[in-house]
């Protein structure tokens, strides 16, 4: 899905030149307009010439976006988002052993039917990392079954065990990061693989 254009937007009473993004969950406006807007809220949306106009709770935004890019970003958001499940690559036939707290409700969703019982059922291992304990649970998983990829989920932003941390202990290891994926708007994901050779 992911589109990035330079636009005119106008939204809640202001307008601007902005960076537009169309991210799997959301879209997303920077520069004189900043805005998060899940794709989950969105009443619809449509090329008009020119515009792109999505209508979302907070009313119309309307991105001058030019004509084939108005209908590009239009033919995008026509497209499902994916599934959470499906960006894990795990489902009933390929079922993730899961460390730690698994509450978060769109990981709890995509996890359902998919879990197995101990590592040796499991096409992968998804590691919920909220502190130093997690992450050394999730390296002793990882060393102890490094045929297993290992999902590393943990907070976004500025925190003392997140995204640096993890990708730093899991290198250190011979451990490289393959794949990433937004969870929810708290979490991200990182798919970790034992390095060939």
């Amino acid at each position: 899905m992911g589109r990035e254009s330079e636009a005119e937007a106008r939204f809640r009473g202001a307008s601007g030149r902005v960076l537009a993004l169309l991210e799997p969950d959301e879209v997303i406006l920077r520069r004189a307009i900043r805005a998060r807007i899940p794709r989950a809220t969105l009443a619809g949306w449509r090329a008009a010439g020119a515009e792109l106009v999505l209508e979302t709770p907070e009313g119309p935004l309307v991105l001058v976006l030019g004509e084939a890019e108005a209908a590009a970003w239009a033919r995008a958001l026509d497209r499902p988002a994916p599934r959470l499940a499906d960006k894990l690559g795990i489902g009933p036939a390929a079922p993730a052993f899961v460390a730690g707290d698994a509450a978060d409700p769109a990981l709890a969703a995509a996890l359902e039917g998919a879990r197995a019982a101990a590592p040796e059922a499991a096409a992968a291992i998804l590691a919920v990392i909220a502190d130093a304990a997690g992450l050394a649970a999730a390296l002793a998983l990882a060393a102890a079954h490094p045929a297993l990829p290992v999902w590393c989920v943990h907070p976004k932003g500025r925190v003392p065990v997140g995204e640096a941390a993890v990708r730093a202990a899991f290198r250190g290891m011979g451990w490289i990061d393959s794949k990433s994926c937004a969870v929810s708007a708290r979490l991200s994901a990182t798919r970790y693989r034992r390095r060939a050779g």
